[in-house]
């Protein structure tokens, strides 16, 4: 039995987002085969979206945010 290839597509933007309980989570963001982050936030099918981000000792973090409680999420460079 041959092993099937997924296509997966890594497209990273940083983003900052802000919370419905007034916090700010900060990091990177695979938007995938969306063309931009309000088309991922508007089309994906996804409950949730999944960040990235670095602590000041340099480890990383993921952040699984809940779709439902963004109060905006905008890319910054």
């Amino acid at each position: 039995m041959a092993a099937q290839v997924i296509d997966y597509v890594k497209n990273y933007k940083n983003i900052a987002v802000k919370m419905s309980d007034g916090s700010e989570v900060k990091g990177r963001i695979n938007i995938m085969s969306f063309a931009r982050l309000s088309d991922l936030m508007k089309h994906s099918t996804d409950k949730f979206i999944t960040v990235l981000s670095e602590e000041m000792d340099g480890a990383q973090k993921v952040v699984i945010v809940n779709k439902d409680y963004v109060v905006w999420a905008q890319t910054e460079d």
